[in-house]
């Protein structure tokens, strides 16, 4: 699949008079504003997406749920690798926006936004929605400004999308090596893959990433940050708050990332690499290790692991749920548990508000979580039961093409969200245990929700920082680089934003 160059890809839905039998009852339901308002709700949205879009001429999903929430869609749907930017452009010109996803959730870009009335104060208008109120408190505490709601959360399970890593297993067994279940032992898988070169003709990559320009430098590595000490963003040392950047365990990761590079054990080509090209080249099965959630173990038609077993029929992939350390620890970030903030822009008459914020309660109703799932019964699947999902070949042909759940724009709260409905039960199983035992190990950041009004000023604080990092990893610069940028940051904002969270801190604590 070549990757498509075009930045976004809008959708315009039309109206049509198809019914959801996902929940395998043959009645037809009512969407949010179907007995208030005749006329179809019109709705533009921008969201983050990835991967092939949907097609569009003749697609039932589309018209289904259209037809049940009473709504009109058009959707923009904008590559990862460029959607900091589109959101950028989108705020310039709101108005023509019903609904904006910022993908980073509360940062101090959307705080900024906040500060300027750039969207609407959502408390109001959430009053009895039963199926957004399912979403933890965690997750609204985390997201709300000045405790008002500006953003609803589009949430995700609780445990980051990166936080473990998973490895060609029939790689492993092949040059009889264990499971890694340290840095050290990690270290050692991927220098073998990269002598033995399992892919053949010299393709091997041992470890798959892409940039993220952060300042942890390929900061979907979590594993082995958390592995080496370093905190979910900050961290009370016996009483005095310390960001990650000033901690032992981020020198020790950045020198962990210069050696492997230097070795030639990660993606050569991984300070430019997009996600989708991540994406194509470990379904092409020339990588060993890369790092996602648990919906990649899926076995189902079509998915990752199909198309690797079309490369290669004996592929077989696990995880790594815990890497430790030298000292035996590591864990995976718990953070508020969502992909995004849908905002209703303040250029949105307000007489639509309501109706916007009831959709968005109606695609989190359990009937649309099915239909993400399984679609329309009968076109897209044979059946949908506890989850799990039963499709013929051209039922998975049909589902992917018109992607049910893009049209869901905000999901309904499932603690297992990533494991996939259509895996086997075994594979299923080890999804749901591998999510359990996330729960033992989740390091959490202690000023979480919490708000620096010096970082919310200045949101490229750490361009610096990750320059001289990135440069350092791959051999242009020398660690007293970084530390020099390490110490420029904390006195120029790490003081006083510590000091910050700390005032809000020790209120909550009284």
């Amino acid at each position: 699949m070549k990757m498509k160059k075009t930045l976004y890809v809008s959708l315009a839905v039309v109206m049509s008079m198809s019914l959801l039998a996902a929940c395998g009852k043959g009645e037809e339901k009512q969407g949010p504003a179907a007995s208030a308002n005749k006329e179809p709700l019109k709705i533009k949205a921008m969201l983050i997406y990835n991967g092939e879009p949907p097609v569009l001429k003749g697609n039932k999903a589309k018209e289904d749920i259209e037809k049940r929430g009473n709504v009109q869609l058009e959707l923009e749907l904008v590559p990862e690798d460029i959607y900091k930017d589109k959101i950028s452009i989108a705020m310039a010109d709101s108005a023509q926006y019903d609904l904006i996803l910022f993908d980073n959730g509360k940062d101090a870009v959307f705080t900024n936004y906040v500060k300027q009335g750039a969207f609407y104060d959502l408390t109001p208008y959430m009053k009895d929605k039963k199926n957004l109120n399912l979403i933890p408190e965690i997750t609204w505490s985390q997201t709300k400004v000045d405790n008002k709601v500006y953003g609803i959360p589009r949430p995700r399970q609780l445990y980051s999308a990166q936080g473990a890593f998973l490895y060609r297993k029939d790689w492993l067994d092949t040059y009889g090596l264990k499971k890694p279940e340290t840095v050290e032992e990690l270290t050692q898988v991927l220098k073998t893959f990269k002598e033995k070169d399992p892919a053949g003709g010299g393709k091997t990559i041992p470890l798959l990433t892409y940039a993220t320009n952060t300042y942890v430098v390929f900061d979907w590595l979590a594993s082995v940050q958390y592995a080496f000490g370093m905190p979910n963003a900050w961290t009370i040392d016996n009483g005095v708050p310390k960001f990650a950047i000033q901690s032992e365990g981020y020198i020790k990761y950045l020198e962990w990332l210069k050696s492997a590079w230097a070795s030639g054990l990660i993606e050569k080509n991984a300070t430019v690499l997009k996600s989708q090209q991540a994406v194509e080249k470990w379904t092409q099965g020339i990588a060993g290790i890369k790092a996602n959630h648990v919906g990649e173990l899926s076995d189902a038609p079509n998915s990752p692991l199909d198309k690797i077993r079309k490369v290669d029929a004996k592929g077989e992939v696990d995880m790594l749920p815990l890497l430790k350390g030298p000292d035996g620890k590591g864990g995976i970030g718990k953070a508020a548990g969502l992909w995004g903030l849908w905002v209703i822009p303040s250029s949105t008459p307000k007489e639509k508000v309501q109706k916007l914020v009831d959709f968005l309660d109606f695609s989190a109703s359990e009937e649309n979580y099915a239909f993400s799932k399984a679609g329309i019964i009968g076109q897209h699947a044979t059946s949908y039961k506890d989850g799990k999902v039963e499709r013929t070949a051209d039922q998975v042909k049909l589902f992917q093409s018109e992607t049910p759940a893009v049209w869901v724009l905000d999901n309904r709260y499932d603690p297992y969200y990533y494991v996939s409905s259509d895996a086997t039960d075994p594979v299923r199983t080890k999804m749901k245990a591998y999510t359990d035992s996330f729960e033992s190990i989740g390091i959490t950041n202690p000023f979480g929700g919490m708000t620096s009004p010096t970082l919310t000023k200045n949101t490229d604080h750490l361009k610096k920082v990750s320059t001289a990092a990135l440069k350092y990893v791959i051999g242009e610069s020398t660690i007293d680089d970084v530390k020099t940028e390490i110490n420029n940051w904390v006195k120029n904002y790490g003081e006083a934003a510590g000091k910050e969270y700390m005032e809000q801190y020790n209120a909550i604590k009284k």
